[in-house]
């Protein structure tokens, strides 16, 4: 089954047994519940263990340590989006695609990964995203500055890291494309969700294009996509 999906099947052979038994230990301890009658399934539990796992490749893990739980709607669903405005709270709702808590759950819509698997060029991943922030939360901020790891140098990162957010939001203004989803100019955590992304699903336009934030990536995940086989045919 992880051949039915384009991320796994551009990985190295070297790295599948690894993936496999991250997945194994990852559905040990998490928990998936279905919402809105969404029936849970091993085909559900596999492919969104798989793209999260991918994340964990080549370097000291402990498995996401805040989650416990992973809440799957069958589609869109609704959340409230209560906003400040001559100051009184406006309640309202949203339609929203997933989500990831610092504290236990990740929400993900199923229909939402489903038609991102279904084309291999999506460039997009939900999952990915949601255990992006998972990632960067590990050390309780949810703030685009993941724990880098000892030796890190947090000061490159930073000055990388600001200067591409800085210029995605300045492109996104003046609706200046990018590989990067301007989607990431919101805030920095979701810099960091989009940019890793980017980093796993579209490699060698991120690294032509941002070389240097492209190169902060692969120092973190101790991975370079870019090299792995582009054309998404099987390493088995």
């Amino acid at each position: 089954m992880l051949d039915e999906i384009p991320l796994c099947r551009r990985i190295p052979q070297e790295y599948r047994k690894e993936l496999c038994g991250h997945i194994n230990v990852f559905l040990s301890e998490k928990t998936f519940e279905g919402c809105r009658g969404q029936r849970i399934t091993d085909e559900i539990k596999l492919k969104i263990a798989a793209q999260a796992c991918v994340l964990l490749l080549n370097r000291e893990t402990d498995y996401f340590p805040r989650l416990t739980s992973l809440l799957i709607y069958p589609d869109a669903y609704w959340v409230n989006d209560n906003y400040e405005m001559a100051g009184q709270t406006i309640k309202g709702k949203a339609v929203n695609l997933g989500e990831s808590w610092e504290q236990g759950t990740v929400v993900l819509s199923w229909k939402q990964i489903s038609d991102e698997l279904a084309d291999q060029y999506c460039g997009h991943s939900l999952v990915l995203h949601e255990f992006a922030h998972q990632i960067d939360a590990e050390d309780g901020f949810l703030n685009g500055l993941p724990e880098l790891g000892e030796g890190a140098n947090y000061g490159k990162w930073a000055d990388v890291f600001g200067k591409e957010y800085d210029g995605l939001r300045d492109g996104a203004v003046n609706g200046v494309e990018d590989v990067i989803d301007d989607y990431g100019a919101q805030d920095p955590a979701e810099f960091f969700a989009v940019v890793t992304e980017g980093f796993f699903l579209k490699p060698t336009e991120m690294r032509q294009a941002h070389v240097e934030l492209y190169d902060e990536l692969v120092k973190f995940y101790r991975l370079d996509p870019a090299g792995w086989n582009p054309d998404g045919a099987s390493n088995a």
